[in-house]
C-alpha cells in the first residue's frame, strides 16, 4: 500500500461524491457478506442440510418413560434422544470445509478492493481537467487508503 500524499484545499464535485458513496456502500456490502457467510456456516453445523430430530424410537421411549417414572426413566430416554445431536453437531464441525469458508472470506475483500479500483479509475478518467481530484482517485486506484 502506498503513502496518501497530502491534498490541500480538495472539493469534491457530484459525481465524486456519489463514487464515494459507492465505495462506502461496498464496505457496507463486504461486512454484511461476511455475516452471511457465517451465519450460513453456522446454520450448516448446527441445522445441517435437513433437520435433524432424535428417531422415532427413542421420542417414544421418552414418553413412555415420563408416564411410569418421571425421573430416573426420562432422564436415561431424554440422553439417549440427544446423544446423538451432540455427535451429529461433532460430525458436521470436522467435516465442515473450513478452508472454503476462510478462502471466501479473503475472496470478499479481493472483490471489494477491485471494485474500489475500478470506481477510482473510473473517476480519475472523468476528472483529469480537475488536478486534485484526479491526483486523489489515481492514489485510491493505486491502492492508498484515505
Amino acid at each position: 500500500m502506498k503513502r496518501c500524499p497530502s491534498i490541500v484545499d480538495l472539493h469534491f464535485d457530484a459525481k465524486s461524491q456519489q463514487a464515494i458513496d459507492e465505495i462506502k456502500e461496498l464496505h457496507a456490502l463486504t461486512k454484511i457478506g461476511r455475516l452471511a457467510l457465517l451465519i450460513g456456516q453456522l446454520l450448516t453445523i448446527f441445522g445441517g442440510s435437513s433437520l435433524r430430530t432424535a428417531n422415532p424410537g427413542q421420542v417414544q421411549a421418552l414418553f413412555g418413560a415420563a408416564k411410569h417414572s418421571p425421573k430416573v426413566a426420562t432422564t436415561e430416554a431424554l440422553a439417549k434422544a440427544t446423544s446423538s445431536e451432540t455427535v451429529q453437531i461433532g460430525y458436521a464441525i470436522t467435516a465442515s470445509n473450513w478452508e472454503f469458508f476462510f478462502e471466501s472470506f479473503s475472496e470478499l475483500e479481493q472483490i471489494k478492493r477491485e471494485q474500489i479500483t475500478r470506481i477510482a479509475f473510473d473517476q480519475a478518467l472523468q476528472h483529469v481537467k480537475s488536478p486534485k481530484e484526479y491526483i486523489f482517485w489515481k492514489t485510491i486506484e493505486a491502492g492508498c487508503k484515505p
